[in-house]
């Protein structure tokens, strides 16, 4: 598999993920409106002065998997826009740094040995 593959599959899973969270947004809202228009019309619930309650029952039920169909969508796209150099760190910089502490610490070794020999 390519770089540039391996970069843009995490992103469409993410989104196939959003799509299902969108189509169980749905649902569930067309579920609360059903549930709330029975409501009013068996007489359970009046309108008026209950508005606060019939908000909190639509965002109880499908509000939080909105914001979760949003967060998901939102990852897919920072991945697919991530640059593949920014995804991956640059090694080159951390052998060249690695290489310098390891000569600076077998330099220091031999200065050890050279005064326990003396």
């Amino acid at each position: 598999m390519n770089k540039k593959a391996a970069q843009i599959i995490p992103g469409i899973i993410l989104y196939i993920f959003a799509v299902l969270m969108a189509i169980y947004t749905i649902w569930s809202y067309t579920y609360c409106a059903d549930i709330v228009s029975q409501a009013k019309e068996t007489g359970q619930l009046a309108a008026s002065g209950n508005g606060y309650t019939i908000v909190s029952f639509y965002v109880s039920n499908c509000g939080l998997y909105l914001v979760f169909t949003l967060l998901l969508a939102a990852a897919g796209l920072m991945l697919q826009r991530t640059p593949a150099s920014q995804t991956k760190p640059d090694t080159t910089i951390d052998q060249a740094d690695d290489e310098a502490d390891d000569k600076e610490l077998d330099d220091w070794f031999d200065e050890v040995e050279e005064r326990h020999d003396e």
